[in-house]
């Protein structure tokens, strides 16, 4: 009789300290979102965090890619607006406005080589699935737009060179024809 008494005990124990489902969804929330964190801050890789829910996993699964998507785009497009700020900051505002079109086309060009590399899939009880993708950028591409960042610097501050050298010559040719009028 002690025996059940002590297994009985046990058994009620355990079944109370069970997690919920809303627990164990929650606990899987933040492990994948630290896991997108880690990527960032640690191994410096832009990364998005998508959850899909759907009936279908296949529509769960590109419910996770689009939000995980978007929210690399995100990441990205906050230090693009630091960039441009940056950039506006030193050379003015019609270049700079052409400088922020062109991040948003390479930015664009680059998130289709974006991919999931982590998926975790949840089931209901009411047969949904909930899939979360952890969305990485790979890291060739980044330093390849970066260097076509700086690559478009140089080429803005190349044209300024030229039209300050266009500008001076100008203004010479016109101070060499006031000074010809007054011999």
């Amino acid at each position: 009789m002690k025996k059940i008494l002590t297994a009985l005990a046990v058994a009620a124990f355990l079944v109370g300290c069970a997690s919920t489902p809303q627990e164990k969804a929650a606990d899987l929330l933040v492990e994948m979102q630290m896991k997108k964190t880690n990527l960032i801050k640690k191994d410096h890789i832009p990364a998005g965090l998508g959850i899909g829910v759907s009936k279908d996993q296949q529509i769960a699964m590109e419910k996770a890619d689009q939000n995980a998507r978007v929210d690399l785009a995100k990441e990205i497009d906050v230090q693009m607006k630091a960039l441009t700020k940056n950039f506006k900051e030193e050379v003015g505002g019609d270049i700079a406005e052409h400088f922020q079109s062109a991040s948003k086309t390479v930015v664009n060009t680059h998130l289709n080589g974006a991919t999931l590399t982590e998926v975790k899939v949840e089931t209901s009880e009411d047969g949904q699935y909930k899939i979360y993708g952890i969305m990485t950028l790979n890291v060739d591409l980044v330093n390849e737009y970066l260097k076509s960042l700086q690559d478009t610097e140089a080429a803005n501050e190349a044209m300024k060179e030229k039209i300050r050298a266009a500008a001076n010559k100008a203004y010479a040719e016109i101070d060499a024809e006031i000074a010809a009028e007054k011999k």
